[in-house]
């Protein structure tokens, strides 16, 4: 089975991590975020199949949004 995923993801150490993470889509981007308790989010991850949209800044990984 292949997936983009890693191991972590699928199969988190604790609970109380995995709760900190969504999958979130924002502008057609499907991205990774970590809740940063303040409001933020970090993006972690995006996953597209247009080179594009790896090369946006504003929504690469450790870019802090707002949802």
């Amino acid at each position: 089975m292949y997936t983009p995923l890693n191991e972590h993801d699928i199969f988190p150490t604790e609970d109380d991590e995995y709760n900190n993470y969504k999958w979130v889509t924002i502008n057609n981007r499907v991205m990774k975020v970590q809740d940063m308790k303040d409001g933020t989010y970090e993006v972690l991850q995006t996953i597209s199949t247009d080179p594009n949209d790896y090369l946006d800044e504003q929504y690469s990984p450790g870019a802090k949004i707002r949802l």
